[in-house]
């Protein structure tokens, strides 16, 4: 670990000193992200030639030593290095503003004084630039502040820096708000999870545990903290983590981290490390994900910036040839299209992020955004979706003449309560509705997308889906055909329940159609989607019903997790652009094969790692709201590089053709980009 040292500390804020920082050059950028994404961290400035990180906290979360601890334990080696700029702070606008007014106001030898010195930085990275050969933004800022302090015009070449300090102020401004935004959205949701306290389990809430604490963890259990295995094992999702596909088996004793997921077996783990402890690699990379990946425009906008900077020099050149005019010379140098081109795209796509979380929508950089304007097929998955997912029991059929409903819901919930599957859940709710007493059982096998195993005096009891009791389990359905053919035509969900491999019952289960979901399609084909679909693992009779009423263009029934993932990709392959919307644990692959996959707000934590969005609220219209929003986004970008184009070009012919002074040209070229920047900044609040 490194050595840190802590400089200066008073709640809230500490500064700490790595004197190792100084051998690592262009980390700023990775240290940040690497430090915000914990919870309770509110900014982070990096200073790499002070080799000091100074972190603002929220003193109710974090302790310095927490913060110590975590700063020291940074891998500097294993950083990822890229081009830095300077920070620019309300102080430098301030000392440029001050400056201008010397330049103005001063006798032209301390004008010169106080220019040199404000104008310096400008003047040093442009000759950086030049000096690695990249013909750059900044050298246009270097030769046209330079030009104008070479001819004594200081006003016009401090007007020109404090316009050029102010504009990159507005956009690392909007860039840090959005960053701590999305680092606080991306923290792991909390959960309910099982405590074991003297041999019994206990439903407590996830940040209540404390190192120590033993919990046990089923497939499809988001795992929130640092543990180690203690009995059992499992096959752990860690792709968000580490970048595997494939889950990867942990048994006894090996070490799972907090932002996976369970994907199968049973587990029960001591607690390591809770809360800002445990491990954020995980919001660390999916940060720096969405905030460093260029869409496709952002590319375009910066291919079109590097081209018009030479296009600027040519320009310049050509004028100067011709005129011997500095003056012009100066005043073409001063106008370039590179800033606006280049700023409001990322600043627009910002805008919209923090336009959409503040709408519930969850929007995971600036190619999820691009990506959803390109949509033509939405694709739902029904239950926790287009439906509730807490459905409601409406039907209790004992059919071996041994049990009572009520015995046969109490036998089923005492089982089912070790499940977070929103069909187990809903009967848990119902028998604690009914006062329904614990029925012991034997220790409960939960089975992907099937149902549960588990016993009940001393003999197999089996309860799920009949194609998992029939086919796998080899249990007879032939006696009462009539009966769940009734069932299955008023719209129920059937639950079985087979003891000693004989059908003993079966539960019925209402959907509860979510009440905005009519408008919600009705506003995607508006938005310029022309086909809905429904995915669900219903029978081909009630899957077709709801589909009909709902008015969807085509309905997959009695569809399995690998079949979603098929029927995307088969759409992909007709030449569609997909979007699919789903929820649980077995929708991860389909989020992921599609164009653009929505989580819903709740839906598993590996639903959300999959997804491009995710929504931050219960609402299925925030659907319809991203895709509305990428389209604002997308429309206010393209307008935003015609402005550019048509009003710097006006600005250049004017200050070619010698109609501009420097100053003018500087004011009105700086002004254009701000206003830009401002357009862009405005798309942060509905209109």
């Amino acid at each position: 670990m490194m050595v840190v040292t802590i400089k200066h500390h008073i709640p809230g804020r500490v500064r700490f000193r790595l004197p190792l920082l100084k051998q690592y050059q262009d980390l700023e950028a990775w240290i940040k992200q690497s430090l915000i994404a914990i919870q309770g961290i509110k900014q982070v400035r990096v200073n790499s030639h002070a080799a000091s990180i100074a972190v603002e906290y929220d003193p109710q979360l974090l302790t310095k030593e927490t913060l110590e601890h975590r700063v020291a334990a940074l891998d500097l080696s294993q950083g990822q290095a890229e081009e830095t700029e300077h920070q620019y702070t309300r102080g430098d606008i301030a000392m440029n503003a001050i400056g201008t007014l010397a330049a103005a106001l001063l006798p032209s030898r301390w004008g010169a004084v106080s220019t040199a010195t404000l104008i310096a930085p400008t003047l040093v990275e442009g000759i950086n630039e030049l000096k690695d050969k990249r013909l750059s933004v900044e050298v246009l800022d270097a030769i046209a502040v330079g030009l104008s302090a070479w001819r004594g015009d200081y006003s016009t070449a401090m007007m020109t820096q404090s316009l050029i300090s102010f504009g990159e102020y507005m956009e690392q401004r909007t860039s840090r708000n959005s960053d701590q935004l999305l680092a606080e959205l991306m923290q792991p949701a909390e959960t309910m999870v099982w405590k074991l306290t003297n041999q019994q389990s206990v439903q407590v809430h996830s940040s209540t545990l404390v190192t120590g604490d033993i919990i046990e963890l089923k497939p499809g259990d988001a795992i929130p903290i640092d543990g180690t295995i203690i009995k059992g094992a499992a096959l752990i999702n860690q792709s968000a983590l580490t970048g595997e596909n494939v889950p990867v088996r942990r048994e006894e004793d090996a070490v799972i981290y907090s932002g996976t997921s369970v994907h199968e077996g049973n587990i029960q783990v001591r607690v390591d490390k809770v809360g800002s402890e445990a491990t954020t690699a995980k919001i660390a990379q999916l940060i720096y994900d969405s905030l460093s990946s260029k869409s496709e425009i952002q590319q375009v906008t910066q291919d079109m910036a590097n081209r018009r900077v030479k296009i600027t020099l040519g320009i310049g050149a050509a004028v100067f040839a011709l005129t011997q005019d500095v003056n012009r010379l100066a005043s073409v140098f001063l106008v370039d299209y590179s800033c606006a081109l280049k700023l409001s795209t990322p600043v627009t796509f910002k805008s919209i992020m923090y336009r959409a979380a503040q709408n519930g929508v969850l929007l995971k950089g600036g190619s999820a955004i691009e990506k959803l304007t390109q949509i033509d097929t939405c694709v739902f998955d029904k239950t926790g979706t287009l439906t509730y997912g807490d459905m409601q029991v409406t039907d209790v059929v004992p059919l071996d003449g041994a049990n009572s409903a009520r015995d046969l819901l109490a036998i089923a919930a005492s089982v089912e309560e070790h499940s977070n599957h929103p069909l187990s859940q809903a009967i848990v709710n119902a028998a604690q509705d009914n006062q329904l007493p614990h029925i012991a059982h034997g220790e409960v096998e939960y089975i992907i997308a099937h149902g549960l195993k588990s016993t009940l005096n001393q003999h197999c009891l089996n309860m799920g889906s009949r194609h998992f009791l029939e086919e796998h389990e080899n249990v007879d359905f032939r006696p009462f055909e009539a009966q769940i053919t009734n069932l299955e035509k008023q719209g129920r969900h059937l639950i079985f329940i087979a003891h000693q491999k004989r059908l003993i019952g079966m539960i019925g289960l209402r959907d509860q159609l979510r009440e905005d979901v009519i408008e919600t399609l009705a506003q995607l084909r508006q938005s310029g989607i022309n086909q809905l679909i429904m995915i669900s693992g219903d029978s081909q009779y009630k899957a077709h019903m709801l589909g009909e009423e709902l008015a969807l263009d085509k309905v997959y029934a009695e569809a399995t997790p690998d079949s979603k993932s098929r029927i995307i990709e088969q759409l992909k392959q007709a030449g569609h652009k997909v979007m699919f919307v789903g929820d649980g644990v077995n929708d991860a692959p389909a989020l992921t094969q599609a164009d653009v996959g929505i989580a819903m707000q709740n839906g598993t934590e590996l639903a959300r790692q999959a997804a491009d969005v995710v929504l931050l609220k219960d609402k299925l219209y925030a659907v319809a709201e991203a895709k509305t929003l990428a389209d604002i986004a997308m429309k206010l970008i393209n307008s935003n590089i015609k402005l550019t184009e048509y009003i710097n070009s006006g600005i250049m012919l004017a200050a070619a053709l010698g109609w501009l002074t420097p100053a003018t040209s500087a004011l009105l070229h700086n002004g254009t980009t701000i206003g830009i920047l401002a357009r862009s900044l405005a798309a942060k609040h509905a209109r």
